[in-house]
């Protein structure tokens, strides 16, 4: 009896040729030629200091999905998602199948989860509250005028004042607190989970990780500088947030460090105060004064971004804001340089 034995050829290495090449090549121009022309950053893409590559925002994953003529299909992937109303535990994991409109094929996939826990979601920054109209306008007022709290009518407040003891305003918890109404964001936390699976996706797809990065859009200021203390106050001023009314709108982030050299006849401390407003200025400054490593700082500059995009800030406070960022980027490189001895 003989027994016949069927080879089986070895694997063939993936052959690549000229024409194959200069398709790829082309394909990678055209792709690019179409980001310059057809996406516009501050709402496709975003840029952030400190950064190489600037991040995919949803309207731009959308732009690249319907520019190779596919559609995006999502689905919870049950066993990453979790969902107890009574602890307030949210978590959501989507996978996002991109298929092409002409044969029907999965062409790439991507992934994205997002849940409670996370800082953004998790903390939220506490104001001292109104008695009288229950918004959180209250200020510390000057002392030459009384002193005392005072609501803020130029912050939309009724104007109320109060004396410097009153239990109903000193009582009051401020600064990053536990979010007790995280249910209310259980929506929210689905669409950002359903959102970043989009991205990358999109990003898998066009073969452009070259060109964009992800996830640094989602990051936003209630998740920065940790659990910290506040950074030191201007004089006169209350609480983390509160100024005089009629002071000078300065908020001083840090107490002026040492100069850095930046060249013959320029110097400029490496901690300043930033001439803000009292709405979205100050808390981006409190923002970039807590950051304790540059992963935190980029998360500031996305927001100082956004913010000037949704005309929340304006020119000069943008300028003063940039030059606060780069004097503590300028900080935290000093801090992780590695100590260097002399020999004796």
């Amino acid at each position: 009896m003989v027994r016949s034995e069927t080879v089986v050829p070895a694997p063939r290495r993936a052959q690549l040729s000229a024409e194959l090449l200069k398709e790829e090549r082309e394909q990678h121009q055209f792709l690019a030629q179409y980001v310059r022309q057809c996406m516009a950053e501050g709402t496709d893409f975003g840029r952030i200091p400190g950064t190489d590559k600037p991040t995919l925002l949803k309207p731009g994953a959308e732009k690249l999905i319907d520019l190779f003529s596919c559609t995006p299909e999502f689905t919870l992937v049950p066993e990453f998602c979790h969902e107890d109303f009574e602890t307030g535990f949210f978590k959501y994991t989507f996978r996002c199948r991109i298929i092409s409109r002409e044969l029907g094929a999965v062409l790439a996939e991507g992934y994205g989860s997002a849940n409670s826990r996370e800082s953004r979601f998790r903390w939220r920054l506490a104001h001292r509250k109104c008695p009288a109209c229950g918004k959180d306008t209250i200020i510390q007022g000057k002392s030459e005028y009384g002193g005392g709290w005072i609501c803020f009518k130029k912050k939309g407040g009724c104007g109320e004042k109060y004396v410097a003891g009153d239990e109903r305003i000193t009582s009051q918890t401020v600064g990053r607190v536990l979010n007790e109404d995280i249910a209310d964001l259980d929506n929210t936390i689905m669409k950002m989970a359903k959102k970043r699976a989009q991205v990358d996706g999109a990003i898998a797809l066009a073969r452009c990780s070259d060109m964009f990065t992800q996830d640094v859009e989602d990051f936003s200021l209630p998740e920065l500088g940790g659990a910290s203390a506040s950074p030191p106050r201007a004089e006169g001023a209350g609480e983390a947030g509160s100024l005089d009314a009629s002071a000078s709108p300065i908020l001083a982030v840090a107490e002026p460090g040492p100069t850095f050299d930046f060249g013959p006849g320029r110097s400029e401390p490496l901690t300043a105060p930033v001439p803000l407003t009292w709405g979205e200025g100050s808390n981006l400054a409190r923002g970039i004064a807590g950051a304790r490593d540059a992963r935190s700082l980029r998360k500031v500059g996305m927001c100082i971004k956004e913010a000037r995009a949704a005309g929340r800030i304006n020119d000069q406070e943008r300028s003063d804001l940039e030059k606060l960022y780069r004097a503590k980027q300028l900080e935290l490189t000093n801090s992780a340089r590695p100590s260097i001895r002399r020999a004796s």
